[in-house]
């Protein structure tokens, strides 16, 4: 089990431990969702197979947020709604009023509620207890923040702050690609995306694109900024790097992919693996940004 993308986020208070984490988390475990409810948020075990909230593999733990949604299309609560203004214009003589057609449309909602479907989804995030940091496989802001708020609601003691480096990505990038050379841990690939500083802020992407090209170069004098660059860590990770500092399409090389004769020892090894690399990537990257901003 690899993170695709990650949202992170520095742990700055609060004396957090395997044991309390599972505690906290166990207490807060997600609930199927009330007759009444159209969605529910909780913690579940990161593998259905097991009873742990959170697996622990040294320093390295990992945690799952699961949300479950009634799924409730509103094609359909259009019509049900629908049908029964029909049989009201027809009962009165004239059509419903604004007041009356949203009142039809939230009985229709509560009367179909119960004979939804409910679906589930689960988020996970890795703590690197040795970095003090959490990290979030999701390429949504918004998913992110409610987890932050969810963990925050379970664990009441812990504090955390966005991830944030002395350099800004989109200044260290933009140098990069205006002749700035790279530590050999990275290399530049071939996509990247620029913005301009006016106010329509128009977008430039190259995709599958050399990138040290005049071209690019006429682009950043004339006063864009590159807000994306694909790169590669140690000829080991592919990712795409981004202005607000989330590591996006995270991509193992072959050399990191191993053989395991099960689904069990597979996820062992792959969460092990991948906290392992990830950990050292995230502090390479910190560094080449002019260090961790902790201020």
């Amino acid at each position: 089990m690899w993170f695709r993308n990650l949202h992170i986020y520095r742990i700055t208070g609060g004396n957090i431990t395997p044991i309390s984490l599972e505690e906290s988390l166990s207490q807060h475990a997600l609930q199927p969702c009330l007759q009444m409810e159209m969605q529910s948020q909780g913690w579940m075990t990161p593998r259905d197979e097991q009873d742990n909230f959170v697996h622990v593999q040294g320093q390295q733990w990992l945690i799952a947020m699961g949300v479950e949604k009634k799924i409730l299309p509103a094609s359909v609560v259009n019509q049900q709604a629908k049908e029964r203004l029909q049989k009201i214009e027809q009962m009165q003589g004239y059509k419903p009023g604004k007041k009356q057609i949203r009142d039809i449309k939230e009985a229709a909602l509560i009367e179909l509620m119960p004979r939804a479907f409910a679906q589930r989804h689960k988020t996970y995030a890795w703590i690197d207890a040795l970095a003090g940091r959490l990290i979030i496989d999701t390429a949504s802001a918004n998913k992110a923040e409610e987890f932050v708020q969810l963990l925050l609601k379970s664990n009441s003691g812990i504090t955390l702050a966005p991830f944030e480096t002395k350099v800004s990505p989109s200044t260290m990038m933009t140098r990069w690609l205006s002749g700035d050379e790279l530590s050999s841990a990275f290399t530049i690939d071939r996509d990247c995306e620029l913005q301009g500083m006016t106010d329509e802020k128009e977008i430039i992407r190259y995709s599958c694109h050399v990138l040290d090209t005049e071209e690019i170069t006429r682009h950043i004098r004339a006063g864009k900024k590159v807000i994306k660059l694909a790169m590669t860590w140690d000829g080991k990770i592919s990712f795409v790097l981004h202005d607000t500092l989330q590591l996006r399409r995270i991509a193992p090389q072959d050399i990191l992919k191993e053989s395991a004769e099960s689904a069990e020892e597979l996820f062992i090894s792959d969460f092990a693996i991948m906290s392992g690399e990830l950990s050292q990537m995230i502090n390479d990257i910190a560094t080449e940004l002019g260090g961790e901003d902790r201020d």
